[in-house]
């Protein structure tokens, strides 16, 4: 090891701590090894990294090896025929913009690092729309027609990039297993926890895990669909959940039209609505049906999975939309999808009247509706066809706001009740008022209206929730104790959702 150059010493450090260190770290390591001959030792060794290809900053003053970022390869490339015999790739319309640094005649080179820390110099003609030089590396990894590579971007100011043959890495099983591994984790422990809960859990039980990029496994997480994230930044499995808070994740999750669908069936019959398959059109096209007698009104759904090209947006049957809509007196056309990302959708969704949902309202709208349910009349806010969809969302939310801070009112009258019981003190509603201003107004920064103040009490007072009691002299006073009063609520909601029972009187 003595012979080694102090590169070399510096790569063999890193492989067999088998994650990134810090440069003074690293040097420690080596003087171990060997003496380093510089006046500042640990300058030395930064620098001897950042002049050497097979190193990489991930960040302030931490290094690690090139070659542990192959993950980051992401863009597949098809060879052809014409690839194999000349060692060539070209720069195809979504390769090109990684490339476009450099827009002259001239040629230049560009190095490509691959799954081993293997370099290719290549040659990039931008011009030309055409990288040469891979010939001898297609032939060692033995790849054939049809095969793909994946190309990644490591250092545009460099020139440098990744280059990795699909069927020879195992990304595939690692991403799988790794899967698995997270499920492990949070299986055992059966609760959520945090991406640093994760990692470090990982990086323990799976120490050749441990030189991974931090966003290789978030990515795992965020696209395999049994992990949910919620709340406060806890990961959790998706089968934890309540079928209600599965609805989204499904959706977001969908891989075809069918299930996609599907998914939007559920949601929408969550919310509220009647739901149908339209069985007079060749595309799956769902009816939503608000019934309200007079202000009925319904719904034409159809929505794009996550995984939609240009061919798919060309299939849509925008005539049998339009025809459906005046057939059945429907208020609006809705079209759902992750994102909506080609112009030629936008344009023709606009000529045609034809709303654009992206998953992210619909998002909103169940989280909301899982703590206290919106009305029908309010979900028409939200689907109202006269205005853009980002402003029926905000019509919507206001709604909702004006709503929690009603319900936050509330709740502080009963809270200044309960303590004043607690105390032996009366509170008539002008005191109730000046408590309330105390603890502050949740509409405003203002005086808390009495006539709002008057109207909860009113509220409380009669049934069937009759929590309070007014006494002749004006005292406003908590009717039950706080477990009674729950009881009573959740007894009284139950008997009056309980059909059977009331057939049976």
């Amino acid at each position: 090891m003595a012979r080694k150059s102090i590169a070399d010493l510096i790569y063999s450090i890193l492989e067999e701590n088998h994650r990134p260190m810090h440069y003074r770290k690293i040097t420690e390591e080596i003087k171990k090894i060997k003496e380093i001959k510089a006046e500042n030792p640990h300058h030395a060794i930064n620098a001897v990294m950042g002049a050497d290809n097979r190193f990489v900053r991930y960040q302030r003053g931490i290094w690690g090896l090139i070659k542990w970022k192959y993950r980051e390869a992401n863009l597949p490339y098809t060879l052809t025929t014409y690839c194999l015999l000349n060692g060539t790739i070209f720069l195809t319309s979504y390769l090109k913009p990684y490339f476009s640094w450099h827009l002259e005649d001239r040629i230049i080179e560009v190095l490509f690092i691959d799954s081993e820390g293997e370099e290719i110099k290549a040659i990039l003609n931008y011009r030309q729309k055409l990288i040469t030089g891979f010939k001898e590396w297609f032939q060692k990894r033995k790849l054939k027609v049809n095969d793909t590579v994946l190309i990644g971007l490591i250092d545009q100011t460099r020139k440098r990039y990744f280059i990795i043959a699909e069927n020879e890495i195992r990304y595939d099983k690692e991403k799988k297993d790794m899967g698995e591994t997270i499920y492990q984790i949070l299986h055992n422990e059966g609760e959520p926890l945090s991406f640093t809960q994760i990692y470090s859990e990982i990086t323990k039980q799976e120490p050749e895990y441990s030189s991974l990029f931090q966003e290789y496994i978030e990515d795992i997480l965020k696209n395999d669909a049994r992990f949910i994230l919620l709340h406060r930044e806890k990961w959790a499995l998706l089968e934890w959940l309540k079928e209600e808070e599965q609805l989204y994740h499904s959706l977001y999750f969908a891989d075809s039209p069918e299930s996609f669908q599907n998914s939007l069936q559920k949601c929408f019959e969550f919310l509220g609505y009647e739901v149908e398959y339209d069985k007079e059109t060749v595309q799956q096209l769902l009816i939503a049906h608000a019934h309200l007698a007079s202000k009925s009104y319904s719904l034409i759904i159809a929505g794009l999975p996550g995984n939609y090209d240009l061919n798919t947006v060309r299939s849509l049957d925008w005539f049998a939309m339009k025809r459906e809509k005046e057939r059945l007196k429907s208020d609006s056309i809705i079209l759902f999808s992750k994102q909506f990302v080609f112009p030629e959708l936008i344009e023709r969704a606009s000529e045609e009247g034809i709303q654009l949902y992206e998953l992210s309202i619909l998002d909103y709208i169940i989280k909301e509706h899982l703590k206290v349910p919106f009305s029908l009349l309010e979900l028409r806010i939200a689907f109202n066809p006269l205005h853009h969809t980002r402003n029926n969302l905000f019509k919507l939310k206001r709604v909702r706001e004006n709503q929690w801070k009603y319900w936050l009112l509330m709740k502080m009258v009963i809270v200044i009740l309960g303590t004043a019981r607690t105390q032996d003190a009366y509170m008539d509603i002008n005191l109730l008022r000046k408590e309330l201003e105390q603890i502050g107004n949740p509409f405003s920064n203002g005086n808390i209206d009495p006539v709002l103040v008057k109207r909860i009490i009113n509220i409380l007072s009669q049934e069937p929730f009759k929590l309070i009691e007014l006494s002749p002299s004006g005292n406003i006073i908590l009717a039950y104790p706080d477990h009674l009063a729950l009881q009573k609520i959740g007894n009284i909601w139950q008997y009056i959702m309980n059909k059977e029972e009331f057939n049976k009187t």
